[in-house]
């Protein structure tokens, strides 16, 4: 039976701060060269795959050891997980499979290779290493494969891939956002006890969304590139998987909450067209710029509301 207090620890989230501490790095050579070579740098090369490798041969380690150890090794199944957390989860797959090409892209392409083989190789490398974690989870006791998070990391890396490749920028960016919802408190052992447990593992805290540039679209607008426009979804209500339970682990009587769907609009800032005086600080903004910004916001889910700062 799969452990869903254990699942969460498989956020895809997390991969995002791996993926972007290895870019950091990345980000920091740049700063000290200042620009792509024009061709091959078999430094940068070696350099790179140095560490991808051993980043990703520390996460398979860490992988098997926290998420698999306490496992049998079992025949290869799926199960089915799209009914639960209102496929809240799905969106973390896509998002964290985007940005996976993102950083992947940005990094192969800094060695010098070129643009086609950067997009192909680095591109894909969020959907790769994704789809090793799912192997990993179908031959587990306590996991299994899903149809439904292949999907979405299938959907997270093609977005990236086919702007890049269509139009050379990204005009649709997937982000994220984290507020402390009330429910963590009913159910700590599954929505997490502490701050940073909770911002993985409380769903209902975790909003995400599609930026977009009205100036990049209208073309005798006024208004700078900067300022994106953003839709979001979001869950609440959440105290289980597919459904709420009655009772908490401890026996006592959990309170009645509605499971329903919440839709957003926003405004944010499209770090893509921020460009300062710092070569650092303008790959800083890029390599961060999976996080939607707190701002003025109406959510749809049950009439209109207006939130001055929504995050």
């Amino acid at each position: 039976m799969l452990s869903l207090s254990n699942r969460f620890k498989t956020s895809p989230v997390m991969l995002i701060i791996g993926l972007f501490c290895i870019n950091l790095n990345v980000i920091a050579q740049r700063v000290r060269l200042f620009e792509y070579p024009d061709s091959v740098s078999t430094s940068r090369v070696v350099g790179l795959s140095s560490v991808a490798l051993t980043g990703t041969s520390s996460a398979v380690l860490v992988l098997g050891n926290e998420w698999y150890s306490s496992y049998d090794v079992v025949s290869f199944h799926f199960f089915n997980d799209n009914k639960e957390w209102l496929q809240i989860d799905k969106f973390g797959h896509g998002l964290s499979a985007y940005y996976g090409g993102v950083y992947g892209y940005n990094a192969v392409k800094w060695s010098g290779i070129s643009e086609k083989k950067s997009l192909w190789i680095g591109g894909l490398y969020g959907f790769g290493f994704l789809m090793g974690t799912e192997i990993m989870d179908g031959y587990s006791s306590g996991w299994g494969a899903s149809y439904g998070d292949l999907v979405a990391n299938g959907l997270g890396t093609g977005l990236f891939v086919f702007q890049q490749a269509k139009f050379k920028r990204q005009l649709f960016c997937p982000k994220f956002s984290f507020h402390f919802s009330k429910y963590a408190k009913y159910r700590s052992e599954l929505l997490g006890s502490t701050k940073w447990d909770r911002w993985l593992k409380d769903y209902n805290g975790q909003t995400y969304w599609l930026t977009f540039s009205p100036a990049d679209f209208i073309q005798s607008t006024k208004l700078p590139k900067w300022l994106g426009l953003s839709v979001g979804y979001g869950a609440t209500g959440m105290l289980g998987g597919k459904e709420n339970p009655e009772f908490n682990s401890e026996g006592e009587v959990l309170p009645f909450f509605e499971r329903h769907r919440q839709y957003y609009l926003s405004i944010d800032l499209n770090f893509q067209h921020v460009k300062t005086n710092s070569a650092f600080f303008n790959a800083f903004l890029r390599g961060v710029s999976f996080i939607k910004i707190p701002a003025p916001t109406v959510s749809f889910d049950k009439g209109l509301k207006f939130f001055p700062l929504y995050y």
